[in-house]
């Protein structure tokens, strides 16, 4: 440990003369023991070993090597062929900017052997990524989109916290729902069975306002006919049809007619029409996954994936969190692709592939959304407060210097200027497709060339729509359902109508027949009736002869 352990030296070089030694005398030299207290007679300083508040407040030029990540928007970093790193910018590097100004240091930054954070000590002993090589002490500090957690304050210090951020999950924007649905869209599934019994029961109500009477009265009328006439009179209402009578010419049947026609004309139809006609100029999109159990049942039920950057606090949250978190991680070990690079990564994929969310910072993702179209992405609800901070080594004596410098430019609002203006300072240029830095190519080679394809949006996805013919297929098809169901129809209506017609036919043949079988009868029966006449009067006349 070249600073966390303080050594002080006490010599004694002559009688009554004691020099005290230091090893955090000066800020900029290592493992050096420097003078800083004396003791000889009643001449001596108060304190006895100085503050390091005072030793660090001027690191005096001293260099500090940093490690960087590329993450947007706290650092852009350019990867050069040479194993060199280019930080271009980034919110980060201008708070580090700062920082060194305020206390006289400069710093030089390096690429790391694992491009990750790092999220815990492992089981064997072991700590990967950037807060691991602090643990070790290969580093001296890292600053960047560092989440303060349990398991990371076990191995490396926090500074004072530089965002105060939220966890969130992103996911592609809901898709647009189909248009040829969009005819029976305006009504909820719950409201169809009430407009359905409505219908059935307004028939059945005027036929029994007009039928009452005939009942009081003991009138005989056709209650069939008239009871079939009422439901076709409402039916033809609520389908806006005006050739069908009334069934009934009294004034209670008249009143009861117009009711029905107001309520089917005005607050059936004119509501209907005016929803349509937004759905139509708007059109509408599937529910968007807003909640953790909205994103668990799409998860289980649509196939969705998550994804999470490697060695980070999200995946520490996912792997040691219960509950729905807990739920979630279970769900995630059945994906190929669990982890990713970096968040920007996730954003790639989510751009790419509709069914995949990326959970993360709420600051990154919002970024990220912003560089690559907002109207492309779903940013959730906040799910969880997550803090920021700069990871030291532990019982670095330079830690309260770093707190000191980061609150004063807190109170002073320098933190949240940074901030807004590296979001304003985003380019247009950053909306593009292809890949910004060199970092963004590499990432891109891990999704593929869908990716570039996937990000050339419509410009009619952002904005309204006009209403178009292709809008009012729906229509088209309703129309052509009502052709068929009435060509169906139609062809029973024939089918009954030649069955009757054929019945009718059969009975009458058989009545024909049976008229010519008994005409037969009777002509047979003359027939014989006239030979036995013949037959009596020839044998009288030759018996008695013709006198007789």
């Amino acid at each position: 440990m070249k600073e966390a352990m303080r050594v002080a030296v006490i010599t004694n070089p002559r009688e009554s003369v004691f020099r005290i030694y230091y090893n955090q005398a000066t800020p900029h030299r290592l493992n050096h023991l420097g003078l800083v207290n004396w003791w000889a007679g009643k001449i001596y300083r108060l304190p006895v070993l100085p503050s390091a508040n005072a030793v660090y407040k001027n690191f005096q030029g001293r260099v500090f090597n940093v490690p960087v990540l590329h993450a947007p928007p706290w650092h852009f970093v350019k990867y050069n062929n040479n194993s060199t790193v280019e930080v271009t910018g980034g919110r980060d590097d201008k708070l580090l900017t700062l920082i060194s100004k305020r206390l006289n240091f400069r710093y030089k930054y390096y690429d790391p052997p694992e491009r990750s954070q790092g999220s815990s000590i492992s089981v064997n002993g072991t700590f990967k990524g950037t807060l691991g090589l602090i643990w070790k002490r290969k580093a001296d500090f890292f600053i960047g989109d560092v989440t303060i957690t349990w398991e990371r304050l076990q191995a490396v210090d926090f500074s004072f916290v530089t965002l105060a951020d939220s966890g969130a999950f992103l996911t592609h924007a809901p898709a647009k729902l189909s248009e040829t649905l969009a005819i029976i869209r305006p009504f909820r599934w719950e409201v169809w069975p009430l407009v359905f019994a409505t219908l059935l029961i307004t028939g059945p109500a005027l036929w029994i306002v007009i039928a009452a009477p005939s009942f009081w009265q003991r009138r005989r009328q056709n209650q069939l006919s008239l009871f079939n006439d009422c439901c076709w009179f409402t039916t033809t209402l609520f389908l806006r049809q005006s050739s069908s009578k009334e069934p009934s010419s009294t004034h209670k049947a008249r009143l009861v007619s117009v009711l029905i026609s107001l309520g089917a004309t005005y607050v059936i139809g004119d509501m209907y029409s005016a929803n349509l006609t937004s759905l139509l100029a708007r059109p509408a999109r599937e529910q968007p996954i807003g909640t953790l159990e909205a994103l668990e049942e799409a998860m289980r039920d649509r196939k969705y994936e998550l994804v999470v950057e490697r060695h980070s606090s999200s995946l520490t949250i996912l792997e040691n969190g219960t509950g729905v978190y807990g739920r979630l991680a279970k769900l995630m070990r059945r994906q190929k692709l669990q982890r990713v690079r970096n968040v920007e990564v996730g954003v790639r994929l989510v751009l790419a592939y509709k069914r995949i969310a990326v959970l993360g910072g709420r600051e990154t993702l919002y970024y990220d959304t912003e560089r690559f179209g907002s109207h492309n992405f779903h940013l959730s609800e906040k799910l969880y407060t997550r803090y920021s901070a700069i990871a030291l080594q532990i019982g670095c004596p330079y830690l309260e210097t770093f707190n000191d410098v980061i609150m004063n430019l807190f109170e002073a609002g320098i933190l949240a200027k940074v901030t807004k203006d590296e979001y304003k300072n985003l380019p247009e240029q950053s909306r593009r497709s292809e890949p910004v830095t060199e970092s963004d190519k590499e990432n891109a080679d891990v999704t593929g060339d869908s990716i570039a394809n996937s990000q050339m949006q419509s410009e009619s996805t952002i904005g309204l729509e006009p209403v178009s013919l292709t809008m009012l297929r729906g229509a088209f098809c309703l129309l052509g359902i009502g052709y068929l169901l009435a060509a169906i129809t139609l062809i029973i209506e024939v089918r009954i109508c030649r069955r009757k017609r054929n019945a009718v036919l059969k009975v009458s043949t058989k009545q024909l027949s049976r008229q010519n079988t008994v005409k037969k009868c009777v002509i047979c029966l003359r027939r014989g009736f006239r030979k036995l006449l013949r037959g009596m009067y020839y044998h009288i006349d030759k018996a008695f002869g013709s006198e007789y």
